[in-house]
């Protein structure tokens, strides 16, 4: 009989030291779906493969272009917020201080110019030979921003 309620309350320990584990843990962020509202300029995200989020305190806020996020970045420093970008090749979010950013234009019509985000160094490489730009950093992309400021 001890020895049963013993193996139970390990195993329940066991779950619980489990579920703590995993309820402490910052939310993942999720894909950005086109017709969502940028938080900075107000307008709809049309591509999402452009898109970014900004998770502060697992609260998500979207962002038409990684430019677009960049330029709130700089004017409202966090330590806290985690910084997320869209990749162009896979479609997936990953962390924007991993990405490859590629200066691209974005609307022919008007000339509008963004940037590309890439998880692979090497499609960053060609998108950027292909475009005649180089490639640059989250880091590159927050200084540029505070610059036009």
């Amino acid at each position: 009989m001890r020895r049963t309620f013993a193996t139970a309350t390990g195993w329940t320990a066991f779950i619980f030291a489990v579920y703590v584990f995993l309820g402490f843990r910052p939310a993942p962020p999720q894909t950005i779906g086109e017709g969502e509202v940028c938080f900075k300029c107000r307008r709809v995200i049309t591509n999402a493969k452009l898109a970014a989020e900004i998770m502060d305190r697992n609260l998500p806020t979207k962002y038409k272009t990684p430019g677009c996020m960049a330029a709130y970045a700089a004017h409202h420093p966090s330590g806290k917020a985690r910084y997320y970008v869209t990749d162009f090749v896979s479609g997936g979010l990953i962390e924007a201080e991993r990405a490859f950013f590629v200066p691209v234009v974005v609307n022919d019509k008007t000339n509008e110019r963004d940037y590309r985000a890439y998880y692979s160094h090497g499609m960053a490489d060609i998108a950027a030979q292909v475009g005649g730009s180089q490639v640059l950093r989250w880091d590159d992309l927050v200084g540029r921003a505070r610059a036009k400021a």
